[in-house]
């Protein structure tokens, strides 16, 4: 072949390689493109990913401890009930002893009046006062126990309505009564003479009475010893509520 032809094949090939290069170069432009694509999404797959498993150990972490905290709630409100038993039962254990200190006392008042009526010995007499005095002394101290207990078991009531939970209505001691001492009519609150100590509790209700007649209700927002803050309760209100109504559980 001569040095021409050499050339015009050079040539050709030439415009060969253009021409399929040409027709490939959009095919594989577009295969990059799809590459660069798909490595993205494999990216936002794989951090889509991490976020959902650390998700997952957040849901885990968070329900194991939800678990603690209830089994704990179950423990504490099962040992608050038994104490609650334990207290109830030694309080009937008090009355029984107060009811017999107090027969005993009455029968050695009645023979001690027979045995100064027949004039028995000064000493004997004595003897007797001795025994009604320690008699007295005894009330006076299951009675004072009693009371201790009457307000761990209206502690107790209110830390077992806590555990109950918000919709569950606070219990306070049966009997619970006083009267409105102050009114803020401007924030709607009223200062009643009962506190801790009478047996009021924090969101406890009291209902508010004139000569009998039901006027309104309140709810208590700050206990204090002997007295407590509450709020009256929309809707309740019959009559404007005045220092001196007489209030009740």
């Amino acid at each position: 072949m001569s040095k021409a032809g050499h050339i015009i094949v050079i040539i050709l090939s030439v415009l060969i390689i253009a021409i399929l290069w040409g027709k490939t170069k959009p095919s594989i432009t577009s295969l990059q493109d799809e590459l660069v694509s798909a490595q993205e999404a494999r990216t936002q797959a794989e951090a889509a990913q991490r976020t959902a498993q650390a998700a997952q150990r957040d849901a885990e972490d968070l329900a194991e401890t939800r678990l603690a905290e209830l089994t704990n709630a179950k423990d504490s409100l099962k040992n608050a009930m038994t104490a609650l038993g334990q207290q109830r039962a030694r309080g009937d254990e008090l009355d029984t002893q107060l009811s017999e200190v107090t027969d005993q006392l009455l029968d050695a008042r009645r023979e001690l009046q027979s045995w100064i009526a027949l004039g028995v010995d000064q000493q004997y007499v004595y003897t007797m006062k001795q025994r009604i005095a320690d008699a007295h002394d005894e009330i006076a101290a299951i009675t004072e126990e009693k009371t201790v207990l009457l307000r761990q078991m209206d502690q107790m009531r209110y830390e077992l309505g806590r555990f109950v939970g918000p919709a569950q209505k606070v219990v306070m001691r049966d009997g619970l009564e006083g009267s409105v001492q102050a009114i803020d009519s401007d924030w709607g609150f009223v200062i009643v003479n009962v506190g801790e100590k009478d047996g009021a509790r924090e969101n406890g209700e009291l209902l508010v009475s004139r000569e009998g007649k039901l006027i309104g209700k309140l709810l208590i927002s700050s206990v204090e010893d002997n007295r407590s803050i509450a709020n009256v309760i929309p809707g309740w209100v019959q009559s404007d509520i005045q220092v001196g109504d007489a209030v009740a559980y």
